[in-house]
């Protein structure tokens, strides 16, 4: 190779070099030189390959862990199902079963779920982390009207909770199989 072909060769591996690095988390100047930029990667990877190895316990390289994106940890965490016991405190909702909840997001998309209040859900009902998360956050305003020692209305407003929220343990594999016996004869699973 000659010298004029090496200096146009330079410049990609330089930029091939800049996207690795970036990608790794090394940081560098603008005006890096090559072997400079060449000598931080090789040893980020070398790190990284070290530390792989000290988390496995062994001497060799073995599976690479997995690594979850933001939207899988998100999903993850957010999907899983919880066992609540969920009733209303609003005095305005009193009278209805239950209500439609829904959240959306770019990462878990739209989560739309009928979540029944009180007496209809005694053993307990399964929604998804999210929804719960966020029925735990709802508040209403609750008005109060009260006189005072001269006779004077006074009003008095204040947030509070919308919901109680109990959170129940997760149900025994009996409990589960006579669950899906109940779904089966009442024809509500395919």
């Amino acid at each position: 190779m000659t010298d004029k072909e090496n200096v146009q060769n330079q410049p990609d591996e330089l930029a091939l070099l800049k996207q690795r690095a970036t990608v790794l988390g090394v940081e560098f100047s603008n005006n890096i030189g090559i072997n400079t930029l060449r000598e931080r990667v090789n040893a980020k990877l070398a790190e990284d390959e070290a530390g792989t190895v000290e988390e496995q316990g062994g001497d060799a390289p073995k599976a690479e862990p997995t690594k979850l994106t933001i939207r899988q940890k998100l999903i993850k965490e957010n999907m899983r199902l919880i066992r609540v016991r969920v009733t209303n405190l609003n005095p305005k909702k009193k009278e209805m079963p239950g209500e439609i909840f829904t959240i959306a997001n770019d990462y878990i998309g739209t989560v739309r779920k009928f979540i029944p209040y009180g007496e209809a859900i005694d053993g307990g009902y399964h929604i998804r982390y999210c929804l719960f998360k966020m029925l735990k956050r709802k508040k209403f305003t609750s008005i109060q009207v009260r006189r005072d020692k001269q006779g004077n209305e006074q009003v008095h407003t204040r947030w509070v909770p919308e919901f109680t929220l109990e959170v129940l343990p997760d149900l025994t594999p009996e409990e589960l199989k006579q669950l899906a016996q109940a779904q089966i004869a009442a024809g509500s699973v395919d």
